[in-house]
């Protein structure tokens, strides 16, 4: 790992989207891995959204590898970023080479208030108001759910609690399926826990 990528900071960041491709783009960053939130409101009939031409995006660590992927996203246009002075340095030959992480955008501060203070407001103002996290209305902890996404929507899962309004997490199991002398026999070989949207879930009673 690069001296500039040990740089980016795990956080939300701010995305400038093209316009009315925002619900699209938070759709292919999700596909690849990210975590996406592009707040919506409703207007008439419809739903638009909050900040027009923005999203937010949420890095961890565990994003490095993949970061370059965001600014080539179908609808994404660029990380939005506050650091024009050391670009100008850069542009200008004057950034030290141990201050090239300053280049990096940098996340929002206080990001994961400010998302709950949005998510907050975008549910009152569509007339939704919530005493507790939607999560403990839809899901319960240990319900079985199946997560509508082409890798897992064929695996069975377990709720394991709301991280927002909009994303929880679920435990999936991989199961291998092995013939014994008393017929076939199913194993769990693996597990593991994932962060993803509420919207993609689904009770498993409701699906059958």
């Amino acid at each position: 790992m690069s001296s500039s990528e040990a740089a980016l900071k795990h956080g939300w960041y701010l995305l400038k989207a093209k316009y009315r491709e925002e619900v699209r783009a938070q759709d292919n960053l999700e596909h690849q891995g990210f975590e996406a939130y592009c707040p919506l409101i409703q207007e008439k009939s419809t739903r638009v959204p909050l900040f027009p031409g923005y999203l937010f995006i949420r890095l961890s660590r565990k994003d490095l590898p993949s970061y370059h992927k965001i600014r080539s996203t179908r609808g994404i246009t660029q990380v939005v970023r506050f650091n024009k002075i050391s670009h100008k340095l850069f542009n200008e030959g004057r950034l030290p080479k141990g201050d090239l992480g300053k280049l990096l955008p940098s996340p929002i501060p206080n990001g994961d208030q400010l998302i709950d203070q949005i998510e907050a407001f975008v549910w009152k103002y569509n007339g939704c108001i919530p005493d507790d996290k939607p999560v403990s209305i839809r899901f319960r902890e240990g319900e079985s759910v199946l997560y509508d996404n082409p890798l897992f929507r064929h695996l069975e899962s377990t709720f394991v609690k709301g991280v927002n309004m909009d994303r929880g997490i679920i435990l999936i199991q991989f199961i291998e399926s092995l013939r014994t002398d008393e017929g076939i026999e199913e194993q769990v070989i693996a597990r593991r826990e994932i962060e993803v949207p509420l919207k993609d879930l689904q009770k498993v009673s409701e699906e059958r």
